[in-house]
């Protein structure tokens, strides 16, 4: 069972009672006004379940089931069958179904309705309309019948309030029906497209909460939400509806960069300074550059130089666990910054820490060498004197050969040489390496 408040629950609270009815078609049978009764179907648990695992994608469960209680179903296993074989890709096996059944029940309802609503899945509209047509034949007013017309034409442009009324009218019918709720979940997120796109966002808040409530997991809907809260100005909610969208591993970096990007607009008006400089952090981490980030790059780079001087005082102060801290917070916001890189890796080998100091020095080394920087500290040397530390004779060794080559009257040239001399290629030699 599904937490109670997630964050995309906590949005959600936020939408319900904001007031007013969405201007959506009441129920309507379709012109078909003659209540029947509902055709009869297997209602034990298992086959509640097995339709509701078809119905949202749970297809391996699905087939399992299928597999272990077909016989009990009669002809309603095949057309479970074709709506799994199309959820599964598999069209021409799912047609396959559809005529096994008709032959089995040919004066069965549920075969011609069924059958249109997977023709109207794939764009077969001319036989969609004639499985519709024979439904209508066999099954008049049916619950059936209304949700396949209903489906039909949720696949026309345009036609989400005409499916919708089917949708009411079949569930008006027989309430327990299945392969309802995914369609009237579909139906209100095409009719809160339609009204976001004509620029009423209220309406399309609303229209979104019913789609949610038929189908609380569609990624879709859920995106459609922050877009829909983003025209509402409420930036922050629908930050934690991508968050929460991202967190589960959908596709939505880009979309949540640009948000955090927002919202640390926002809250920096609001005077929270920190959890602003985090937001831009995240954005930057997400794929933004500082092109994209614009006043927030300038405000990274100043915050990560109070850092450093924050750094400083406590490193001179001999709280080098304070200044690591300082440090690491200038690396995050403003990672191109050599001095903060530079700073955390003299830190870090004092505390012993030579892996994270090799990784800064490192870092700050490979950009000198790539943009031809004239390095203020000998760089070189510290980065092979936590390269030894953790046993790297031989490469800390080549680096110095290296950057000899490469400048050997450098500014540095003196003290890479003498450590290479002094201690590595002794220590290489006690190895028996050169």
């Amino acid at each position: 069972m599904r937490p109670i408040l997630t964050p995309l629950s906590l949005a959600l609270c936020c939408i319900t009672g904001c007031g007013g009815d969405l201007e959506e078609p009441a129920p309507s049978s379709g012109g078909l006004e003659t209540r029947v009764q509902r055709t009869d179907r297997v209602e034990l648990e298992w086959a509640l379940k097995l339709r509701r695992s078809i119905e949202f994608g749970a297809l391996e469960s699905a087939r399992t089931s299928l597999e272990r209680h077909g016989e009990e179903l009669g002809v309603e296993a095949e057309l479970l069958r074709a709506r799994l074989l199309t959820a599964e890709g598999s069209d021409l096996d799912a047609q396959r179904a559809i005529e096994r059944a008709r032959r089995a029940a040919p004066r069965d309802v549920r075969v011609p309705a069924t059958a249109c609503e997977l023709h109207s899945a794939h764009g077969r509209t001319e036989s969609a309309l004639q499985e519709l047509k024979l439904a209508h034949e066999l099954g008049g007013a049916m619950a059936e019948v209304h949700r396949a017309k209903a489906v039909h034409l949720l696949s026309q442009s345009g036609r989400a309030a005409e499916g919708l009324r089917e949708l009411e009218a079949a569930r008006e019918l027989d309430p327990s029906l299945p392969f309802v709720d995914r369609a009237t979940a579909q139906a209100h997120l095409l009719i809160a497209k339609e009204h976001l796109g004509k620029g009423r966002a209220g309406a399309a808040l609303r229209s979104v909460e019913r789609s949610l409530h038929h189908d609380p997991q569609e990624f879709e809907t859920r995106r459609l939400l922050s877009d829909v809260l983003l025209a509402e100005k409420r930036i922050l909610d629908a930050l934690v509806v991508l968050e929460e969208l991202y967190s589960e591993g959908y596709p939505v970096i880009g979309e949540l960069a640009t948000m955090e990007k927002r919202a640390a607009l926002v809250v920096l008006l609001q005077g929270e300074r920190e959890r602003a400089l985090d937001l831009f952090c995240q954005a930057r981490e997400h794929g933004l550059g500082d092109a994209e980030l614009g006043s927030g790059a300038q405000f990274l780079a100043e915050a990560a130089m109070e850092s450093v001087t924050e750094g400083v005082k406590a490193y001179e102060g001999g709280d080098l666990d304070e200044a690591r801290r300082h440090f690491e917070r200038a690396v995050r916001l403003d990672p191109k910054l050599l001095a903060a890189q530079n700073h955390l890796g003299v830190v870090c080998f004092r505390l012993g820490d030579n892996a994270c100091a090799k990784r800064h020095w490192g870092l700050v080394w490979e950009t000198a060498q790539a943009e031809g920087l004239d390095l203020p500290e000998p760089v070189e040397v510290n980065l092979a004197r936590a390269m030894a530390r953790l046993g790297e004779l031989k490469q800390a060794a080549d680096l110095l050969r290296a950057s000899l080559e490469a400048q050997p009257h450098g500014p540095h040239a003196d003290a890479a040489r003498g450590f290479l001399e002094s201690e590595l290629a002794p220590a290489l030699e006690a190895l028996g390496g050169q």
